[in-house]
């Protein structure tokens, strides 16, 4: 992967910047798949996803949100640290808003407009997918979905809501939240034998977790500013009324039994059933006993597959 670089002004506001991909395939293109990455993640760590897409015809692009990976690093003399969104009180839609401004801007080159687009989130990203498939301004942009190890139902999500806003009031807007770290994540490791680090949830090969705990950029906690944002995004994505009134856009799912997020599966399938009961054209793949990162574990050559199958009979035939 050697993308193109962009640069645009962040949603958020404050001076910020927004740091984005662009990965061409070659040859003639059959559509363009955004990816948006998952918590304390960033763009770059999807790379042999992007090469696969690549070489299968599709054009790449992606961003680094705020408080993450190259963004972090445009935005580090503005008191933007790690996890953190902005202090505007919009922040959770203003990651929306830089998702849909990216597409935007690349919609600006006319061999690109006319093509078939797809979103693809993973975790974190897959919140702000669904976010977007439930927002009709936004979703209207993309022909096809793709939600990869998605959160399940969250009872605790406007609890979640309630504490980040007493932290943030109390001046640790900007700290890490380790509190609500560790509400969220204290559990993961649970079922995991013989653990190693507090990130072998996050998946099965051991190398994949040492690069993992050894990238700054990768598993840092989150502010309590950004905890909030996240919890507002889990709330209104789960919403009755967002099953509502939902786009005739197809879907592809994806999640693994393994993965505390999914809900070990569970909470994943229940909402493909909701989607599929609201009428919404779902395609889902249980990946069996695989961790978090489907797309680094032993089967993410069946996963990559599935996807570009996904594409071309749902969104490019579809």
């Amino acid at each position: 992967m050697n993308p193109e670089k962009l640069f645009f002004d962040a949603s958020a506001g404050e001076g910020c910047r927004i740091a984005a991909f662009f990965s061409p395939c070659k040859g003639e293109a059959k559509g363009l798949i955004q990816i948006c990455h998952g918590m304390a993640d960033y763009f770059g760590r999807y790379a042999h996803m992007v090469d696969v897409f690549n070489e299968a015809g599709w054009h790449v692009c992606g961003m680094d949100m705020m408080g993450h990976g190259d963004t972090y690093g445009l935005n580090k003399d503005k008191d933007m640290p790690l996890g953190f969104f902005g202090s505007c009180r919009d922040s959770a839609m203003c990651i929306l808003k830089d998702e849909m401004k990216l597409h935007s801007i690349l919609m600006e080159r006319p061999e690109l407009k006319d093509l078939p687009q797809v979103l693809l989130g993973h975790s974190m990203g897959s919140f702000i997918a669904r976010n977007i498939f439930i927002t009709p301004d936004y979703s209207s942009a993309f022909d096809g979905f793709i939600f990869c190890s998605t959160m399940g139902p969250e009872p605790m999500a406007g609890f979640g809501i309630f504490l980040a806003r007493i932290a943030s009031v109390f001046g640790m807007k900007r700290r890490p939240g380790k509190l609500l770290d560790q509400i969220s994540f204290g559990t993961y490791n649970k079922r995991i034998k013989d653990r190693k680090t507090d990130f072998d949830w996050v998946c099965s090969d051991e190398k994949v977790v040492a690069e993992y705990c050894a990238d700054d950029l990768a598993g840092f906690s989150f502010t309590c500013k950004g905890f909030m944002d996240l919890f507002i995004l889990v709330d209104r994505m789960q919403k009755r009324s967002s099953y509502e009134n939902l786009p005739d856009k197809p879907c592809f799912m994806s999640y693994a039994m393994e993965d505390p997020v999914a809900g070990y599966g569970k909470g994943a399938q229940t909402v493909a059933d909701k989607l599929i009961a609201a009428g919404t054209d779902v395609t889902v793949r249980n990946y069996g006993n695989v961790r978090h990162e489907i797309h680094n574990e032993s089967v993410k050559e069946e996963l990559f597959g599935d996807i570009l199958k996904f594409c071309e009979n749902k969104v490019l035939r579809g």
